[in-house]
């Protein structure tokens, strides 16, 4: 993910220099409403990148998933890119409003105004100059919501379905955003090459808005099935989902995929069944409303759709592979252990879960025994949590032990994969060899 962000930090320095070579004088200013003058552009541009990027990110796009290594960390970079985005289009609005305020109550003088540039009154330029008081108003207004509705999608207590809307109207927020911003743009870049990079950032993040808006999303991956079996495992609360799918264009271990039920927003779940099977499964644990009340949602034979796969947690190094799942975790290894078959890649499984059914442990054993993978359950009833030195120990008692020789494979919440990573940490470990799902989507 580090990678991600540079990536992101290097493309908003470019877009920096860019903008710079439309401002050759700012170092030589010498008052303050010049460097706000400079500094408003500078913001305005670098908060509509940071949300065009945004935009594109929720496209689920291939290409894009490839670049992140995975949808999941698509989403994370997604949600951060678009908080620093809203923090700098704040800075942009202070820098706007302020100054005014403090004009207003005599604080600083007011600045003197120069004639401004003369334009054709039937001139493109004229016609965009007399568009500028309504574009600042609703940027204004714009800037307003888009706050309102971050910190809503950030710490309201909200459901998944009211969360899907706010995004909705971020989407079409982002149109008054990008309109806004090419409207409002300094004349004397006119001529300058941050000019059209403007009008490509405006126009690129409102086709996504508009594909957002339309509900056009994943609509290339989406698929239509029916279920063919459903089960609910009491003891473990999980409830095992079976789909048949004709047209399902096949998924690798440990991807997931995006239930949709009539009535309900598409939640997404790790696909459970391996590639080679007719059916796409799913084992789904009780952890809300949507989970809690699936098996009185759904019968055998019920029509759903199922958009994906996604994902990037591969299993794919040539390193003896460590696998830890918290919980329903177990669930992103479960169509890998029925792939590998009689494997001969070194790989240990730690099954941690406070809820141990026998039905789901007796499975892991077999399919665990039959891939010839090592298979422990870690009840954390009656034990304390699993840890790094606790592993070692364990490998250790065996034959001589080295954790940096070894990739580790994590699936479960997300303190425990903290937890996991600040040991891994004092351990030395090249924490690139450490990989997780972020399923936290919010």
């Amino acid at each position: 993910m580090n990678k991600l962000y540079t990536y992101v930090a290097l493309i908003v320095a470019a877009c920096s220099l860019i903008w710079l070579q439309a401002e050759p004088t700012i170092f030589s200013n010498t008052n303050f409403m010049q460097w706000r003058s400079a500094l408003m552009q500078l913001t305005g541009v670098v908060s509509l990148l940071l949300l065009a990027i945004t935009m594109l990110l929720a496209l689920r796009l291939p290409a894009i998933e490839r670049l992140t290594a995975g949808l999941d960390k698509s989403y994370r970079l997604h949600k951060w890119v678009a908080i620093y985005g809203v923090i700098i289009g704040a800075a942009h609005w202070l820098l706007a409003i302020v100054p005014k305020k403090l004009v207003a109550w005599g604080i600083i003088a007011r600045p003197v105004k120069g004639a401004g540039q003369q334009f054709d009154p039937d001139s493109l330029q004229a016609t965009i100059m007399g568009l500028r008081g309504g574009a600042e108003s609703i940027g204004e207004w714009g800037i307003y919501l888009f706050i309102a509705l971050t910190l809503i999608a950030l710490f309201a207590p909200i459901k998944y379905k009211r969360f899907r809307i706010t995004h909705k109207i971020m989407a079409l927020v982002f149109v008054v955003i990008a309109y806004h911003s090419v409207i409002l743009i300094k004349p004397a870049y006119w001529s300058s090459l941050i000019t059209p990079l403007v009008v490509g950032l405006a126009l690129i993040g409102t086709i996504a808005a508009i594909i957002s808006l339309l509900g056009l999303i994943g609509k290339r991956k989406t698929h239509h099935g029916k279920i063919g079996s459903i089960h609910h495992d009491s003891d473990s609360h999980t409830t095992n989902v079976r789909v048949t799918l004709p047209k399902w264009s096949g998924h690798k271990a440990g991807q997931f995929a995006f239930l949709k039920v009539e009535g309900e927003e598409p939640h997404p779940f790790t696909i459970t069944s391996d590639a080679s099977q007719p059916y796409v499964e799913f084992s789904i644990k009780a952890l809300g409303d949507f989970t809690t009340n699936l098996p009185k949602l759904l019968k055998v034979g019920d029509p759903v759709q199922i958009e994906g796969p996604y994902g990037d947690f591969d299993f794919n190094d040539d390193k003896s592979q460590i696998w830890i799942a918290g919980g329903i975790g177990c669930a992103a290894f479960k169509a890998r252990l029925a792939e590998l078959k009689n494997s001969s890649a070194p790989v240990t499984f730690y099954y941690c879960t406070q809820a141990p059914s026998p039905t789901l442990i007796a499975d892991l054993e077999h399919a665990a025994a039959k891939a010839n993978i090592e298979f422990h359950v870690i009840d954390t009833r009656v034990m304390r949590f699993l840890t790094i030195e606790e592993i070692i120990r364990r490998k250790s008692h065996i034959e001589p032990f080295d954790i940096n020789q070894s990739s580790i494979w994590f699936c479960g919440p997300l303190g425990f994969g903290q937890a996991l990573k600040k040991q891994l940490s004092g351990q030395q470990y090249n924490l690139n060899h450490f990989h997780t799902e972020l399923f936290n989507f919010r």
